[in-house]
């Protein structure tokens, strides 16, 4: 999907959302979700897999049994799986019907009833470093250099990735944050980019990437915009249904 091709995504009424799972095989429980799901759309909001390199012949053998029931999910389901600093080069994959969101094209256009709708993993408008490291590590170059580096170790390079990420513990959101204010500066961020890209505004936010699991109104000058960020299914072995609430 480019941006030239690009078409406003309409969500269906009975769509789910699944958002930073960090699959591995240690803790298998996505997989069981997986099978169930009955909807007829599925957003996978990033971070599905706890480190998932897609143009690595070695991460894709770790990975086999995840790919393997999204790709059987994907039979039944229309599915899109939105690139997350834990799973990148997503489109080297090949996995026919599931639609690939890298990271370059979000926020994504979408659009719920006649409301618009903005969809990102989440990983965006953080600081400078960040985006520079994210940036060169999804660039072309990037892939191409880790896969040279994976074929030169024989694999070795992305096991000693995987063993080093799967040890990392994974936080819920900091409830010693100021929740509502945190909120207020996503929206305020996400509005800054709609206003210098010359977009449309939205009237719902969606994001995972902060294992916040909350929906707020928020007030951004003359308008309310419905901030969600998403739950983090590793936490809270929950999915997400999008419900606009009737006084919005």
């Amino acid at each position: 999907m480019t941006k030239s091709q690009e078409k406003i995504l309409q969500i269906a009424k009975d769509a789910v959302f699944i958002a930073d799972s960090h699959w591995s095989s240690v803790n298998p429980a996505l997989l069981e979700t997986l099978q169930n799901i009955q909807a007829s759309q599925v957003f996978l909001m990033g971070d599905i897999s706890q480190v998932l390199v897609g143009n690595l012949r070695s991460s894709k053998k770790s990975n086999a049994s995840l790919l393997e029931s999204l790709q059987a999910l994907s039979q039944r389901t229309q599915v899109f799986w939105f690139e997350g600093n834990h799973d990148f080069a997503l489109n080297a994959l090949n996995m026919g019907q599931i639609v690939f969101i890298p990271r370059c094209q979000q926020p994504l256009r979408a659009q719920f009833g006649e409301k618009r709708v903005s969809l990102a993993h989440g990983d965006l408008f953080l600081d400078k470093k960040y985006e520079l490291y994210i940036r060169v590590l999804n660039s072309c170059f990037g892939h191409k250099v880790l896969k040279f580096l994976d074929w030169l170790t024989f694999g070795n390079l992305y096991q000693l990735l995987e063993r080093k990420i799967l040890k990392k513990r994974i936080y819920a959101f900091d409830e010693r944050r100021d929740c509502e204010e945190f909120c207020k500066k996503r929206v305020s961020s996400y509005m800054s980019f709609f206003k210098k890209t010359s977009q449309e505004l939205p009237h719902i936010i969606i994001e995972g990437h902060f294992h916040l699991n909350k929906s707020m109104l928020i007030q951004e000058h003359t308008r309310e915009i419905l901030y969600i960020c998403l739950p983090s299914f590793y936490i809270s072995q929950s999915v997400f249904a999008l419900q606009y609430p009737q006084n919005c």
